[in-house]
């Protein structure tokens, strides 16, 4: 092999790297689902609009200084970190105004105090809370960052969603690729795998633009709540992960 084909080799090498990497799914969810590709997710953030499929967001309002005071259900939380806003969109006219924060203090457990408990042991971490249009159940998010720097695949972002009357959503971190890329980061988590009762009903990847999969058989209201939480999981990515908890 000539010694200038090399480089011609490494070039082919990155080009394929660039492309979308699927991360590695529940072989269930493949086969019920279909990836959804994101929209929005790249250049620049104001007026961003994350979109995939049948769903869509406003365009997202972000607070861009360090702290700044927003309100949720008439409660105002003064130490929000960079909070995010926008109201999710899903077929049948169905919606949900989404906000989340990369920083939380036990005020804003005082909705429900359906995660007090996951919230004691988390110490740097992101919350939401997504609340439907159609006077259905209101969710609490909340995904602790691992802030390792280690490409251990056990080291990832992992979090829980729970609605006023103890329904639970299981948010698993992931590092798994479907196929193994050249110059991946292994420390950051690529995307995040969604169960209730142990049985996968959505994925999101957030590697380059981001992919979304939703179980065919999930209801109407589970949709929106699937791609309310998706489209939290993937604006979370540009939100400061150096939260310290009050």
């Amino acid at each position: 092999m000539k010694r200038k084909s090399i480089p011609f080799l490494f070039a082919l090498a990155l080009l394929a790297s660039c492309s979308t990497a699927d991360i590695a799914i529940s072989d269930n969810l493949r086969q019920n689902s279909s990836a959804l590709p994101v929209t929005g997710n790249a250049g620049l953030l104001i007026n961003q609009k994350i979109a995939f499929g049948a769903y869509h967001t406003s365009p997202v309002k972000r607070g861009w200084t360090q702290r700044t005071e927003f309100s949720v259900l008439g409660i105002k939380h003064e130490k929000a970190r960079q909070p995010i806003e926008f109201t999710q969109f899903a077929p049948n006219g169905l919606s949900a105004d989404v906000v989340g924060s990369s920083d939380y203090n036990s005020n804003m457990f005082d909705l429900f105090k359906g995660l007090q408990h996951y919230a004691d042991r988390f110490t740097n971490g992101f919350f939401g809370i997504i609340i439907p249009h159609n006077n259905g159940h209101v969710w609490e998010v909340l995904v602790e960052n691992d802030n390792s720097g280690t490409a251990l695949k056990s080291e990832t972002d992992n979090g829980i969603a729970v609605d006023d009357r103890g329904n639970m959503i299981e948010i698993k971190g992931t590092k798994d690729l479907a196929k193994n890329k050249f110059f991946t980061d292994d420390t950051k988590t690529f995307g995040y795998e969604l169960f209730r009762n142990n049985e996968p009903i959505a994925a999101v990847s957030v590697v380059g633009n981001g992919k979304v999969w939703i179980k065919n058989s999930l209801n109407e209201s589970d949709q929106l709540l699937i791609a309310s939480l998706a489209s939290l999981l993937i604006t979370k990515q540009n939100v400061s992960r150096n939260s310290v908890r009050n």
